[in-house]
């Protein structure tokens, strides 16, 4: 079609994009409906005049924000095509021509920490476009499901944490979904407003008592530890769907490519690879609808085109992650899905080497997580530039969301201050190197354990053995060193596990205080 275009020397629209991120506007797969074909009409339309609306800054840039240091700084929005822009940031201006699709942006230079900035956006006679107190520090997502939606007002002892959060070097932005999937119907509004892609909203404040309540707790704690271990100003940006699988975080076009993942995409309402849950509790917010391709945020793709691309593109430090109980019951499908999830952030934010950490599943009583837990912290060692924080140790019995949210969000701070940062700190738990079996004595070897320790001083607790028929029973383990030692009457020793119960009490900590991961390893001749 380009060389067509080119060979007759016309202009080629793109028709393509406008629609992709809207598969219910097409009920045959194949034939736009009337919004379809109003897109349609409308882009032609801009197209053939330039009339684009004007000028226009893309929704992610608000007063208030936060750019990341030592990156240039790009700035995009929309005008009429041909429409020369000029911006105005940090004593530099840049300028550009809107294209023939009326796109246009600006790359000013790394500006130094700190602040306050201000944007300044002209084009032509138009109103210019004025944003202020803008400053320039560390920049990083807050992603997931509940757990990192968890608010701050309802976390343990947060209370004295809440009334000393005036921060000006602290900024928020929290998109919220204009309905939560609880239990109950969503409304005709509502709905519309969600196949439009306009179900996360939010703005840039800065850090309060009264920003700060309904905000991220673990994101939150993880941007003040950076924030005061770094001097800097620090920008979270939290993108958090309670119950939302990670199918819903990944980029269309990756899961359409991605041969572990395609058939996830289409007919989700009735594919195994989403769980039950998400699949009823969908159905119930969607029953006064009578679209059959109505959509809903546990949608494939859905988040990433409601709330992700709408800062994509955007230079950021990285990116923390607190997701799994939606998928949970496929653990092996996980073990594709979160590398595409990685691989699909890495390419829209234009880093191939981008930190991404994620959380393990904390202790519930639910049989899956075990296996679940310990499928992650092989995906820490498979995923590279990413990291592990543990989480089993701060778990409840009865409830999926545990309320001491401070010490995972310093946890992910102590990752990222020891990894991004290059601070001289302890950052990981003691993390299974191996066994070796001699006579009747096992020794189970770590790594980050110059001392091993037990939390509560009491006996370390949930090691387990098996021979070659599979079978696992406890055993008496005793810390000595930065080595576990198992005395055993069994031979030959086949695997090794710890920590594997759905609500675990394991207790084994290294000098720095950090816990053990639930892990299953196999004797390893070599």
């Amino acid at each position: 079609i380009e060389q067509v275009a080119k060979a007759a020397n016309v202009s080629l629209i793109d028709l393509h994009m406008p629609l992709y991120s809207h598969p219910d506007l097409f009920k045959d797969a194949l034939h736009p409906d009337q919004a379809g074909a109003a897109i349609i009409a409308k882009t032609v339309f801009q197209h053939i005049t330039g009339n684009f609306g004007g000028l226009k800054l893309a929704s992610v840039f608000m007063s208030h924000m936060v750019f990341q240091q030592k990156a240039n700084i790009r700035v995009w929005g929309k005008a009429d095509s041909g429409t020369e822009v000029v911006g105005l940031f940090d004593r530099q201006t840049e300028k550009c021509i809107a294209n023939e699709s009326g796109e246009w942006t600006l790359n000013f230079n790394p500006a130094p920490a700190g602040g306050p900035y201000t944007l300044k956006i002209y084009a032509g006679n138009q109103q210019p476009i004025v944003l202020d107190d803008i400053l320039v520090g560390e920049l990083w997502i807050c992603a997931g499901q509940s757990n990192m939606e968890f608010p701050l007002k309802d976390a343990a002892n947060s209370g004295i944490d809440i009334s000393k959060s005036e921060n000006s070097n602290i900024r928020l932005f929290n998109l919220k979904g204009i309905v939560r999937p609880d239990d109950s119907k969503w409304d005709s509004l509502s709905l519309d407003k969600i196949n439009k892609l306009e179900f996360l909203e939010g703005k840039w404040k800065s850090s309060n008592t009264e920003s700060v309540t309904d905000f991220s707790a673990i994101g939150y704690y993880f941007g003040k530890m950076l924030n005061e271990n770094l001097n800097v100003p620090v920008g979270l940006i939290q993108v958090s769907v309670g119950g939302a699988p990670i199918e819903a975080f990944i980029d269309r076009k990756t899961l359409e490519f991605d041969p572990c993942m395609v058939d996830v995409l289409y007919k989700w309402k009735q594919n195994d690879f989403i769980m039950d849950w998400c699949r009823h509790r969908a159905a119930l917010n969607l029953s006064l609808s009578n679209n059959e391709l109505q959509r809903h945020p546990f949608e494939p793709a859905y988040i990433y085109e409601a709330g992700v691309s709408q800062f994509a593109g955007m230079p950021l430090r990285g990116v923390i992650w607190y997701q799994g109980e939606s998928n949970a019951h496929n653990a092996e499908h996980y073990a594709a899905a979160f590398p595409a999830l990685v691989q699909s952030w890495r390419k829209a934010f234009g880093n191939a080497e981008m930190p991404f950490y994620f959380a393990q599943l904390s202790s519930l009583n639910r049989p899956s997580w075990p296996h679940f837990r310990d499928v992650q912290r092989q995906l820490s060692h498979s995923v590279p530039h990413s990291g592990m924080v543990v989480t089993s140790d701060l778990g409840d019995s009865l409830d999926v969301h545990p309320i001491r949210k401070r010490e995972v969000g310093e946890r992910f701070a102590r990752l990222a201050l020891k990894d991004v940062y290059q601070q001289k700190l302890e950052c990981f738990g003691p993390e299974v190197r191996g066994f070796i079996q001699e006579g009747k004595q096992i020794r189970i070897q770590f790594d980050h354990a110059a001392h091993l320790n037990t939390s509560d001083l009491a006996d370390v607790r949930e090691f387990e053995i098996a021979g070659s028929d599979g079978l696992f029973f406890p055993v008496k383990a005793v810390v000595k060193g930065n080595e576990i030692l198992i005395q055993t009457e069994k031979k030959e020793v086949q695997k090794i596990r710890y920590g594997w119960k759905p609500f675990s009490r394991a207790n084994l900590v290294n000098e720095a205080g950090l816990p053990a991961s639930t892990f299953e390893i196999k004797f390893n001749k070599n």
